[in-house]
């Protein structure tokens, strides 16, 4: 689950966080161009939260996790044949459908049922600690290769930087294969409705339609809602670092992709570490408060463009620690909130729905802020605006988890 959990989103995020710059030039476009593309994953993904949530609440996950990594990885195939930017809008919209439909909701219910009460952080925290690890591996073994095949100056010479795109995607699309025959062979073939469970056993004699109205008139949905979309858009913020750093502490394409996939390694510590901590105090949502803070503290400094390159590379750590911890643990608030098991894929469903409209808004923002910046000759100010935005973000979600935790300490007591 793990494997599958990060290898699905591998092909439609890897080129776009690690090799930004080179994927820019090599389909000669910029980056408000590959924000319009990627907000198309976002708008077809959005709608595939809300239909796929029911849907596990009531089928078996396995053949369903395969199918959508074997699509999945047809799309990256699609990439090595460098597409038009109208290609490139069409293969971003296809993959907003093909890693979330069937996807999201089963991995999420799966995960929540493997924790059970006592461990909710534990689990969401291993699940995406090793989801950190995948990423990070995939990462560094596409970095390492392409210098070890081209050079360690590859992505700065045109031909070498398109044979070096090409190669990765064919790369992705093999992690993705892999992992659907991980999942068919060792994913079991349950469906929900085979378990003991009698509100499981009542669920799916409840139309869908009706668990989903249920989700949406719970404040605490809406509240665990608005902090995945503050959590989510600093995550997406993340796919901005590597062009940073060559913008601003002026390293080659070659270095800020290593760098990146550098950091990646820091999500499976923080997202681990922040789901054992959850467990320890007992309260999921003051972790996610803390985390909240981080990022405050870490976008105002940022904002001031202090500092020189140690000094970035510090505070972008910080920031994707924060980000990686949040990204963790927030599915836990679905058991410290008391949400029924029974409708998790609802209600993961409706979270998912409002939560991960980043994917949609925050890749043509930043796309925009940076390029009409860097045409406007002062590229490091479209960072800071950027940064500020994250940072106003980051304050509504701790607000959001305050009032989660207030919630639940009144629901315990």
């Amino acid at each position: 689950m793990i494997l599958a959990g990060e290898a699905v989103f591998i092909p439609p995020f890897h080129l776009g966080r690690y090799f930004k710059s080179s994927l820019l030039g090599t389909l000669e476009i910029n980056e408000f161009q590959l924000g319009e593309a990627q907000a198309l994953y976002g708008v077809v993904a959005m709608a595939c939260y809300a239909l796929g949530g029911p849907l596990a609440d009531r089928f078996a996950p396995r053949r369903l996790l395969a199918l959508s990594l074997l699509l999945t990885a047809g799309g990256s195939l699609w990439m090595a044949t460098v597409p038009s930017l109208l290609g490139l809008k069409l293969l971003y919209a296809f993959w907003g459908a093909s890693t979330v439909l069937v996807f999201w909701a089963p991995l999420i219910r799966a995960t929540r049922e493997w924790g059970g009460e006592p461990a909710q952080g534990r689990a969401f925290g291993l699940l995406d600690g090793g989801r950190g690890l995948v990423a990070a591996l995939a990462a560094s073994l596409a970095a390492s290769g392409v210098i070890a095949a081209l050079g360690a100056d590859a992505l700065d010479d045109p031909v070498s930087q398109r044979t070096a795109l090409q190669g990765l995607a064919v790369f992705y699309a093999l992690c993705c294969v892999g992992a659907a025959a991980a999942v068919w062979f060792f994913v079991g073939n349950d469906r929900p409705e085979d378990t003991t469970d009698q509100d499981d056993a009542n669920a799916r004699r409840r139309a869908p339609l009706a668990d989903t109205l249920w989700c949406l008139r719970q404040p605490t949905i809406w509240l665990q809602a608005v902090v995945v979309i503050a959590a989510y858009s600093a995550y997406k913020g993340f796919d901005f670092y590597g062009l940073y750093l060559e913008d601003a502490a002026g390293v080659s394409k070659t270095r800020s992709a290593e760098l990146t996939s550098y950091l990646n390694y820091l999500r499976v510590v923080a997202t681990f570490g922040a789901g054992l901590l959850a467990d320890r105090i007992g309260s999921v949502a003051t972790v996610v408060a803390g985390c909240f803070a981080v990022l405050i503290g870490s976008y105002a400094w940022l904002l001031t463009g202090g500092g020189g390159y140690a000094v970035i590379i510090g505070v972008l750590a910080a920031a994707s620690a924060g980000s990686y911890a949040l990204r963790g643990i927030y599915f836990a608030l679905l058991q410290e909130s008391r949400s029924p098991r029974r409708l998790t894929g609802a209600a993961v469903g409706v979270i998912s729905f409002v939560g991960f409209t980043p994917d949609i808004f925050m890749p043509w923002v930043s796309g925009w802020l940076v390029a009409s910046a860097r045409d406007a000759g002062d590229v490091l100010l479209g960072y800071e605006r950027f940064y500020g935005l994250l940072a106003g973000l980051a304050a509504v979600g701790l607000v959001a988890a305050l009032l989660l935790r207030r919630r639940a300490a009144k629901q315990y007591d």
